[in-house]
């Protein structure tokens, strides 16, 4: 004890000796793996949480060969470079859909309101050869279309329109 928080507890690991189905808190697992870590060849049932997994996938790391450690990382690098190769086409193709989507608002918008104009326009139109008062120069300008458009809805409304 040097002080009164710190102190150093020694641990010998031959003297643990408990067995695998004897584990009973995370000390003991701690203490067998670390103790048994150069015989097992996998995780045991009583070894299965991600901790020990991680532990595991590092310690196979480690003994690999340095040549074997170099084609790992780079299948790694690989694996990461086309992992994000492949969630910023995802953004972008995100982005394009949207982009889209806005344009064809606005333009079905804009074509909309054209369409419902030309329909206003034909309506006070029809309202205005109904009335016999006007010619049919006379009503385009007062409705602002053209000769043509006017006996384009004369013609729609003789037919019964």
């Amino acid at each position: 004890m040097f002080y009164d928080d710190l102190g150093f507890i020694y641990v010998e690991l031959v003297n643990f000796v408990k067995a695998e189905a004897e584990l009973v808190n995370d000390l003991d697992r701690w203490l067998y793996v670390l103790k048994n870590m150069s015989s097992l060849n996998g995780l045991s049932t009583y070894l299965r949480k991600p901790i020990f997994e991680k532990l595991f996938q590092l310690a196979e790391y480690s003994k690999l060969k340095p040549e074997e450690r170099e084609m790992y990382n780079v299948s790694l690098r690989n694996k990461w470079d086309a992992e994000s190769i492949r969630s910023s086409q995802e953004e972008r193709l995100k982005r394009a859909r949207e982009k889209a989507m806005a344009e064809g608002k606005a333009e079905g918008k804009a074509e909309g309101e054209v369409i419902g104009k030309a329909e206003g326009k034909a309506e006070i139109i029809k309202n205005l050869l109904s009335s016999n008062k006007c010619s049919i120069s006379e009503i385009a300008e007062l409705a602002n279309v053209t000769v043509e458009f006017v006996k384009q809805i004369e013609a729609e409304k003789a037919k019964g329109k």
